[in-house]
């Protein structure tokens, strides 16, 4: 088992620890290999970043260059991101010729149907966000993040809006929704891409059945715990129990695989 997490976080974006720190911390963990994978995504007014210019996000990458040098474990700045529904991603060149790993994932849906608030059974919302799903598995990047992770919920109700109460409405939602017929479609958009699944470890997602499923159809998994802060870090045991259970290729940034 290698020590690896190739989807963290830092205050670059919406972490809690700057590059430094986070680098620093990962090496004395243990871990081997890093991804910085900062959101940066000039359409999701979510982002406190949104606006950064490019200039900024290639020092950003330099930062962590340098900080990565004098750490003695291997560090790849990357990006994550969502697309628009073609699965492009909307970034400059030189922005993504320096990205080491482009996670895209389905933050947001650009649709009219949004559901109102507490709503969550949605049919036309969601079907248009499987139709994201499938266009990010076939479109640009190299993995595609957490699809059963952060569904994107438009507004929970109050009495749910805690974490715990949040991804028990998202696994409702995935169990309504994301069922065999769309995994053997997203596996077959996935191989033709030639794009990774990830295994999620801050949610615990995918479900194991879809694990077992993808895995069977010749789809490659990336390894993340989607960490924002040290407890996070690291935390992918389940990814490496199901790693060796299902016996699953495991990509790094550099299409090294492991199993």
């Amino acid at each position: 088992m290698r020590k690896i997490d190739y989807h963290t976080h830092t205050s670059f974006s919406d972490g809690r620890i700057d590059v430094s720190s986070w680098i620093r911390k990962a090496a004395e963990m243990g871990l081997e290999e890093l991804a910085i994978t900062d959101h940066y995504d000039p359409w999701d007014g979510h982002l406190s970043n949104r606006n950064a210019t490019d200039t900024e996000l290639l020092r950003h990458f330099d930062r962590i260059h340098e900080c990565a040098a004098k750490s003695g474990i291997t560090v790849y700045a990357g990006i994550e991101t969502c697309t628009g529904m073609d699965g492009k991603l909307r970034l400059s060149k030189e922005v993504l010729s320096r990205s080491e790993l482009t996670i895209t994932s389905p933050h947001y849906v650009d649709s009219p149907l949004l559901p109102s608030q507490g709503e969550y059974f949605c049919d036309a919302y969601w079907e248009r966000y499987k139709k994201l799903l499938l266009a990010q598995a076939e479109g640009d990047g190299e993995v595609l993040g957490h699809p059963e992770g952060y569904l994107p919920v438009p507004s929970f109700a109050p009495e749910d809006d805690t974490f715990g109460k949040r991804q028990e409405v998202r696994a409702r939602i995935a169990e309504r929704y994301l069922d065999e017929d769309f995994y053997l479609g997203l596996a077959s958009a996935l191989k033709k891409s030639g794009k990774a699944f990830e295994l999620h470890g801050a949610t615990g997602t995918p479900r194991t059945w879809v694990v077992r499923l993808l895995a069977g159809e010749g789809v490659r998994f990336s390894i993340g715990s989607d960490a924002h802060d040290y407890p996070l870090l690291g935390k992918n045991e389940r990814a490496w129990k199901l790693w060796d259970d299902v016996h699953l290729e495991i990509i790094s940034p550099r299409s090294h695989v492991y199993g």
